[in-house]
This record gives C-alpha cells, sequence and structure tokens, in this order.
C-alpha cells in the first residue's frame, strides 16, 4: 500500500461522513429558517462528489498497475456468481412488491409511512424531473459507492486484518457514512450494507452489488416519491418548522 491508500481511506472513512452529516444538519437548519431547498441542485452536487471519488480510486488503482479484478471488476460467471444472481434478483422482486403495496396502501397507512420518512422527506422528490435526477443519483451511488465501499475498503483493510475484519469494517462504515440519515435508520442501512457485502463476498465481483444497492435505491426513492404525492392529494397537517428545528439540533 502507498501513503495515497491510506489518506484515500481516511478521507472515505472518517472525513466523508463527517463533512455529509455536517452538511445535512446545515440543510435542515436552512429549512427550518424557511429557505428552499434546490433539490436538483443537492442531487447533482451529491452525484458530482461521487464521481470525483470514483475517478480517484480509478487513478490510484491504475496508478500501482493493481489488478482490476482485485478492486472488484472481474466477473466468473460460476455457480457462486449464480446464487448471488438469484437472491439479488429476488431482492429486487420484493422492493418491486413492496412499492406496489405501498402505493395500494389506505390514506392512513399512507400517513403512518410518510412519518417514518422523518428528516429525509426534504431530499424526496417531489416532481417528475426531480425524480429522474433522483434516479441518475441512485445509479451512481450503485455503481461508486460499492466500488468504494466493498471494492476499496474490504481491499484495503484486508491488507492488514483478516477477511471477516475487513468487511465487519466496510459494513460499520457504510453505516455510519449514512448517519445524517437519522439514527432511526442506521439498523436498517447497516443490515443493507452487510447483505451487499456478503453479495460481494460470495460472488468475487461488484456487479451484482452495485446493480443491487441501484435498485434499492431507486424503488424506496420511488416509494418515498408516491408516498408524498398521494399524502400531499389528501392534505395532512404539515410538519412546521419547531419539529424540523428539532430533527437540527
Amino acid at each position: 500500500m502507498t501513503l495515497a491508500d491510506h489518506l484515500f481511506a481516511i478521507i472515505l472513512v472518517v472525513i466523508h461522513p463527517i463533512v455529509g452529516y455536517l452538511s445535512f444538519k446545515r440543510l435542515l437548519r436552512r429549512l427550518a429558517a424557511g429557505e428552499t431547498i434546490d433539490r436538483i441542485g443537492l442531487y447533482m452536487n451529491t452525484i458530482s462528489g461521487h464521481w470525483t471519488l470514483f475517478l480517484v480510486i480509478l487513478v490510484l488503482w491504475r496508478w500501482n498497475e493493481r489488478d482490476w479484478v482485485t478492486l472488484g471488476f472481474g466477473l466468473k460467471a460460476n455457480m457462486a456468481f449464480m446464487i448471488g444472481a438469484v437472491l439479488a434478483v429476488a431482492a429486487i422482486v420484493f422492493l418491486a412488491k413492496q412499492g406496489r403495496q405501498a402505493a395500494a396502501a389506505d390514506i392512513g397507512e399512507i400517513r403512518k409511512i410518510r412519518e417514518k420518512l422523518g428528516r429525509l422527506e426534504i431530499i424526496i422528490p417531489r416532481n417528475g424531473n426531480e425524480l429522474g435526477r433522483f434516479n441518475g443519483l441512485a445509479l451512481t451511488a450503485g455503481i461508486v459507492e460499492e466500488t468504494l465501499w466493498r471494492g476499496f475498503i474490504i481491499w484495503y483493510f484486508s491488507q492488514f486484518l483478516p477477511l471477516w475484519a475487513a468487511a465487519l469494517l466496510c459494513v460499520l462504515g457504510f453505516g455510519l457514512a449514512h448517519a445524517y440519515q437519522g439514527i432511526d435508520n442506521l439498523p436498517t442501512i447497516t443490515l443493507v450494507g452487510a447483505v451487499l457485502t456478503l453479495l460481494f463476498l460470495l460472488t468475487g465481483s461488484l456487479w451484482l452489488p452495485m446493480v443491487l444497492h441501484a435498485a434499492i435505491d431507486v424503488f424506496q426513492g420511488r416509494m418515498a416519491y408516491d408516498i408524498i404525492r398521494r399524502s400531499d392529494a389528501a392534505p395532512i397537517q404539515p410538519r412546521n418548522s419547531e419539529s424540523i428545528a428539532s430533527n437540527a439540533s
């Protein structure tokens, strides 16, 4: 490993999550102060930041003349990959079914689901244009975050730890990187990270985790989008600025 590897790991595991958490806190405070959130601008900035990190890791890998398979870009159509593909398809079918069930729920249930969105509601798309950009963000997250966390981070920690320990640190780091979504969501996010990590370890490849990660974000985003549109069509009492401000504190 090189000094650049250590620095990149620190940026990814420590600095990037802290910056993301503080940035989301500022966003909540701005909303509580009455500002309008530019969601498209938020999506595009996040997409840009992700692809910048992706470019850095590609340059770092190429500069050190490492095998791309080591980063997870190999593909062996063996039994393990086939099993992983079946599991990934099953998960995607489950997500699609979950989305249909939410769309068919009565307005009372829709309101309960919307309440569970909590602080994340402010970044959910509100129209077709925003939804399209959000889907672009979901695809970006699937490709970039899997390369960084399942590819680079597991490789990095496995240089001086057993593979199981490197995988565990990957799962914990992935969860903490999404801490801005709120403490209540951390168990679910960590579980998703664990599933994606197991899929990567099973197949030795990033391709299926990328597809599943992107699908999760797309389906969850679409479900939240539909929930908000339906509940807005049957008005509920809006969250006041005091409740938003309490989330920001």
